[in-house]
């Protein structure tokens, strides 16, 4: 993903070999809706590609012209697609609501709770996917309140950690989340991300704090 290197997985071929899964323990509308989010999602590293190739071009070059006209109209296809996709999971999948941190974080005092893990690690990948793009639209220039927009899903990933990385497997989940969050953080939320990457270390060694070096 951010390794600036253009993902196999976007490729039709790949679409439709996911398009053939089933998981049977899962409602059929709620499988679909997920198999939907990810063919979008395979979109992703190519957009953070193309946003990392910006941030080392001359942005008045004819290269970098061509490149913001590309990101910027997959970008904005995207946002649509997902704004599609959202309120059609949201009615299947009940958003989190909020609750007081168990522990009592001081910077994330209040926590989003879901229904289950499985459906926050899809909405932790949708929030991540709108990071991506509002920070895709806020270089290009586009109006609207982008940097807000990245703030407030980057804090809607934070937000969730406490639920969400619950057992051995929620540093796995949250393990892409928070390296987008860290990507674009301020110095506050990025010491408090990296002590949450300390925490999952111990299980998960991908999460060592020592592996976030920002990219972007």
């Amino acid at each position: 993903m951010f390794s600036g290197e253009e993902c196999f997985l976007v490729s039709e071929e790949w679409h439709k070999k996911m398009r053939q899964q089933f998981t049977t323990d899962l409602p059929f509308d709620l499988h679909h809706c997920i198999e939907v989010f990810f063919a979008y999602f395979t979109h992703a590293p190519s957009l953070v590609h193309k946003l990392y190739g910006l941030r080392h071009m001359d942005v008045a070059s004819a290269a970098a012209l061509q490149t913001i006209t590309e990101v910027l109209s997959k970008a904005l296809e995207m946002q649509a697609n997902l704004a599609i996709w959202y309120e059609q999971f949201s009615q299947i999948a009940p958003p989190p609501f909020e609750t007081l941190s168990p522990t009592g974080d001081e910077l994330y005092p209040i926590i989003l709770t879901y229904t289950d893990v499985n459906q926050a690690t899809i909405y932790c990948g949708y929030y991540s996917f709108m990071v991506i793009i509002h920070e895709i639209l806020k270089t290009c220039c586009q109006p609207g309140q982008h940097a807000a927009m990245v703030i407030y899903f980057r804090d809607q990933i934070c937000k969730s950690v406490e639920y969400t990385s619950v057992g051995i497997m929620g540093p796995y989940r949250m393990g892409f989340p928070l390296r987008v969050a860290f990507e674009i953080a301020d110095p506050v939320t990025r010491s408090w991300i990296l002590n949450r990457l300390g925490q999952f270390s111990k299980i998960y060694a991908a999460a060592q704090p020592e592996n976030y070096k920002p990219v972007l």
